[in-house]
């Protein structure tokens, strides 16, 4: 039996933030185990917590309690093993997607490697032939597939996503989740994706942890065994769907807007 090797580990992390004179508990006693090349989606009522745990991952916010820890590593601030991408592409408007891609590029690397790992990647997202193009000449697609091709150049052990299709359109999302599935499964990369979209969570993952309204707690971690690629309509897929939206439902607050979630 080939022996489980954890990347991740979120060890009993809370996180509150201070207001005013008070503090604001986001995030309760989170537990987790990410094995290496999984990818793993994070759902729960809006406010739950779930943009901060990236961020608490990458390094860019502490947790208030807790531990998180990559391949063994403390996590204390940003390092090139992570990167992120985000809902908005954040790419530089006066800069080329060639130009855009090349700056992710933080580790020491030759000339010729600099280049070699710009033109890589482009093709990756299938962007070739776009080189010059500037982010304004893009749709939003293919501008996320710049951000995400930004993320990669790095070679990051883990690539995080947080509602990096939020933006879109229906069709473009889901062609969008398509190229991540590929992207996937050609670097064998661990992702950890925040959405709010129930059937990507189910289309995408291998497993779904489900957290609680805030403060956010894990209610369940779902494994998704269905064989890729997978049919949405089919029983199966819409059972764990259903599973997922009764969670959200007996969770929600009554100022949430639900249909976001359908």
């Amino acid at each position: 039996m080939e022996q489980k090797q954890i990347q991740l580990t979120i060890q009993n992390v809370s996180k509150k933030f201070r207001i005013d004179k008070g503090t604001l508990s986001v995030l309760e006693d989170i537990s987790l185990e990410i094995e290496k090349g999984e990818f793993i989606s994070i759902v729960g009522t809006s406010g739950c917590g779930k943009s901060t745990l990236l961020k608490m991952i990458i390094g860019l916010d502490p947790p208030t309690e807790g531990h998180i820890r990559i391949d063994g590593r403390e996590v204390v601030k940003p390092a090139i093993d992570c990167g992120m991408v985000f809902q908005e592409a954040r790419l530089f408007p006066w800069l080329t997607v060639r130009e855009n891609i090349e700056f992710g590029i933080t580790r020491p690397v030759s000339g010729g490697e600099r280049e070699r790992l710009v033109r890589q990647h482009i093709e990756l997202v299938g962007l070739a032939g776009f080189e010059k193009a500037l982010p304004k000449q893009l749709s939003g697609g293919m501008q996320q597939r710049v951000s995400i091709a930004r993320a990669l150049v790095n070679h990051p052990d883990i690539l995080l996503l947080d509602e990096p299709f939020g933006a879109l359109d229906a069709l473009t999302r889901i062609n969008m989740q398509n190229e991540v599935l590929k992207l996937w499964e050609h670097e064998k990369k661990t992702m950890v994706l925040v959405t709010h979209d129930i059937d990507e969570a189910v289309f995408l993952s291998d497993r779904i942890i489900v957290l609680s309204s805030r403060p956010g707690q894990i209610m369940d971690k779902i494994e998704v065994t269905l064989p890729r690629p997978r049919e949405r309509s089919s029983d199966e897929f819409l059972k764990i769907r259903s599973k997922i939206f009764k969670y959200l439902m007996t969770n929600a607050d009554e100022s949430v807007n639900i249909d976001q979630y359908l």
